[in-house]
């Protein structure tokens, strides 16, 4: 009876609904789904994430580093900068290669840069998720291969193009970062329109499913969920804390990709009648792009390819990457670092946690 293939899936945080804890588990519920037996590391877990991991997937998370040997899996996924958390010393359960993918979703802080001691000793591949972040990568002197993953969508989002109203009666808000023109915005739109909203500000977390999508005429987003818009063919309006073009069109289709659909292409503040004036007057526009999107444009947001070439990609053997880690002279205050990033997520994360309870007690 032949083993059943292990995948460990590695990041900081795996706590609320929001971008690297979703990439994170679209990873498992790809892999789980192929027979894989998976184990999902993170500094922190929190209860929502857990919660979906463990129905969904029959996943418990850990946050014992001290457990983790990545050299006993067939392939690990990792973000944040936690591999120099894991034991390499060499064990009669390592296997002779591990492909080992190094995932990065953003280029502003230490957990998301690249270059590193850790990076470069151990990763076959880095997946960016955009063309901005791999450009990041390869100034910092990245020589690991880089594909562009572009926050690519799972198979379930994508479907036919399908009639529109003319003007939409149900919006979909997605966002952890509503500022205030945007909450002052919808305040308007539900004048006319039904409006509900998943993120920072709703009252309960939910995940953002292929129904959702499918049984809204409108996405106003940011991120990670502009990729479901486009795949579901509903019109997206893209505009968050950072701003943004507002509805896709040929002219701002390709600077918005390159930064990932952030908003950051083009930071035009708007205020909320403006917004919402925007939103209802140029609807037309949305739904056209989103008819005339080819279904070979939407396959570079297509996920499943991405993830069957992580499993199948060249990798060098696990004797070489142990050597190679001895040879790097910055593994030990790479370590350092790490554990030190750790250390402090966690202190404010309790600080956090004893504000919100003395909060609450003194109400």
């Amino acid at each position: 009876m032949s083993r059943r293939p292990r995948l460990l899936i590695a990041t900081n945080h795996f706590r609320d609904i929001a971008g690297s804890e979703v990439v994170a588990l679209e990873w498992a519920t790809h892999f789980h789904a192929l027979g894989y037996e998976i184990c999902l590391f993170a500094n922190s877990a929190g209860r929502t994430m857990a919660k979906l991991a463990a129905e969904r997937l029959g996943i418990t998370p850990t946050d014992d580093s001290s457990q983790i040997r990545p050299f006993t899996y067939d392939l690990v996924y990792a973000q944040h900068q936690v591999l120099p958390l894991f034991g390499y010393d060499e064990t009669a359960e390592d296997l002779q290669t591990t492909r080992i993918i190094i995932g990065r979703l953003s280029r502003r802080s230490f957990m998301e840069s690249g270059g590193w001691a850790y990076e470069r000793a151990l990763a076959d591949a880095v997946f960016a998720n955009s063309a901005l972040t791999a450009e990041h990568l390869l100034s910092v002197g990245v020589t690991t291969p880089i594909t562009v993953f572009h926050n690519a969508a799972p198979n379930a989002f994508f479907r036919s193009h399908f009639d529109k109203p003319a003007t939409p009666r149900r919006i979909t808000v997605v966002s952890n970062h509503l500022d205030p023109d945007v909450l002052g915005a919808l305040e308007i739109l539900k004048r006319s329109a039904q409006v509900q909203v998943f993120g920072g500000t709703a009252t309960t977390s939910t995940l953002v499913c292929p129904e959702i999508i499918a049984a809204t005429d409108l996405v106003i987003s940011i991120g990670k969920t502009v990729q479901y818009a486009l795949a579901s063919r509903t019109p997206v309006y893209v505009y968050g804390h950072f701003g943004g073009p507002g509805y896709l069109d040929p002219e701002n289709i390709e600077r918005a990709h390159r930064f990932s659909f952030t908003g950051r292409c083009c930071e035009r503040p708007l205020s909320a009648e403006r917004l919402a004036q925007e939103i209802l007057d140029q609807y037309g526009k949305g739904v056209a792009f989103a008819r005339a999107s080819t279904d070979r444009w939407l396959q570079t947001f297509r996920l499943e390819p991405y993830l069957e070439a992580a499993a199948t990609l060249p990798a060098r053997s696990n004797d070489e990457k142990r050597s190679a880690l001895k040879r790097e002279k910055m593994i030990p205050q790479e370590r350092l670092m790490a554990e030190h990033a750790r250390e402090n997520y966690l202190a404010v994360e309790r600080s956090a946690k004893l504000v919100h309870k003395f909060l609450v007690n003194s109400a």
